[in-house]
């Protein structure tokens, strides 16, 4: 009677989870997974207007692996709507880095399932017209991915050993274990590109699809700047054909879109700022929603320190106990000027959050804005203008100590 009391009592859940009514715009997640600990930390987050690359969301929630399952229930601001997952803090060793993304829409169940650390090949069944689309790009590359993800986290391992090892020789070691290992993973990176290209010329435009374009675009930006890129300049040209008649597909709608912008940004960049070039100048703007450029904020014989940021940027936030010094040590000779990418909310609750007693605006277009013209990729991404109103310098990323080191290098 016992083993049967049990039976019922498990069949009785599994009915109550399968029958679970939606209301209003509410979705609903589970996941079954094995080869994942229990204990494991999961966060799901968006992005602002379904971006790729882009503003993360205040919203974010987590859910903790138990029995090998895991559950988020919220509603949807977008229909269909773009969700991530990703293994937060201790919870991320042996994961790759990489996120599972997939496409929700209100009163829509999805079911995930598992059976290692690959996030990326996790399977994800639901009802939403666009999962059926991006799942094709996921079987298309699945060995593309597993090779990739085994990779990155080997690739994990070589930059955590390399670090915390007191060896200089071990270190230089390590590194170059690390390199050999991203040369790996460069072409892997390439042929799924190629491979998301020959899908999209058969498939229709859709969300899905603009996010595969983005990320193609993303990558041939690179390519043309970077000696480390995705891509290697032999095979641009080649991808970059295929992407102009793809981006030729695309409506005006399409192109007016916040992803659309993006897009053009990325394949058609402005001419780049380089340094010793004039600054570039642009309209934003302040907490008041009153218009301010750059030039407003100059002063003869001070630098500009531009910062572009967002909030879900942890080096950015990270940077500012940094900024502050600088801001105390320089008062006389530099301006700081924070330059954010985000939306409006975000950006005044990340004022709210942290002190930044410096000039503070907010570029309404994102990194389609200024940040392309600066050829900014990532955050955080700082510009220093002269008192001559010239590129003194430009650097992208934080460490400790970099800060001071990059802006004592220019201002004596």
């Amino acid at each position: 009677m016992k083993f049967c009391l049990l039976v019922c009592i498990a069949l009785f859940s599994v009915a109550c989870s399968r029958s679970e009514r939606l209301r209003g715009n509410q979705f609903l997640i589970e996941g079954e997974v094995s080869g994942v600990e229990d204990g494991t930390v999961l966060e799901f987050y968006r992005t602002k207007d379904n971006l790729r690359y882009g503003i993360v969301n205040e919203d974010r929630t987590t859910d903790t692996v138990k029995d090998g399952r895991f559950r988020f229930k919220d509603e949807a601001r977008l229909n269909p709507e773009r969700i991530l997952i990703r293994p937060l803090g201790a919870s991320a060793d042996g994961f790759a880095p990489m996120s599972l993304e997939f496409w929700v829409e209100p009163k829509s169940k999805t079911k995930i399932r598992g059976n290692d650390k690959i996030l990326l090949l996790w399977e994800v069944k639901s009802s939403v017209p666009i999962q059926k689309e991006a799942n094709r790009y996921t079987e298309k590359n699945r060995d593309l991915i597993a090779e990739w993800s085994r990779l990155w986290i080997e690739a994990g391992d070589l930059i955590i050993k390399g670090r915390s090892t007191a060896s200089e020789e071990e270190a230089i070691a390590y590194r170059k274990d690390r390199d050999s290992t991203l040369a790996i993973i460069r072409p892997l990176e390439e042929k799924q590109l190629f491979n998301n290209a020959a899908i999209m010329e058969q498939t229709n435009i859709s969300d899905v699809w603009l996010h595969k374009m983005a990320e193609i675009a993303h990558q041939l930006n690179l390519a043309a700047r970077l000696s480390y890129a995705t891509v290697a300049l032999e095979q641009a040209f080649e991808l970059r054909k295929k992407a102009e008649a793809l981006y030729d597909r695309m409506s005006e709608d399409d192109k007016n879109t916040p992803m659309g912008k993006y897009i053009t940004a990325q394949l058609y960049p402005p001419a780049l700022v380089k340094v010793g070039d004039d600054f570039i100048d642009g309209d934003f703007l302040d907490v008041d929603g009153n218009t301010k450029r750059i030039s407003d904020y100059s002063e003869p014989g001070k630098y500009l320190l531009l910062d572009f940021w967002f909030r879900g940027c942890g080096a950015c936030v990270q940077s500012l106990p940094e900024m502050r010094e600088i801001s105390e040590t320089y008062r006389n000779k530099l301006t700081i000027i924070n330059i954010n990418t985000d939306n409006d909310d975000n950006w005044k609750k990340a004022m709210t959050e942290h002190d930044m007693p410096w000039v503070n605006i907010r570029d309404p277009r994102g990194f389609a804005g200024l940040a392309a013209d600066y050829g900014i990729l990532g955050a955080p991404s700082f510009v220093l203008i002269s008192p001559e109103s010239k590129i003194a310098d430009k650097w992208v990323g934080y460490g400790t100590g970099y800060l001071k080191q990059k802006v004592g290098e220019n201002i004596k």
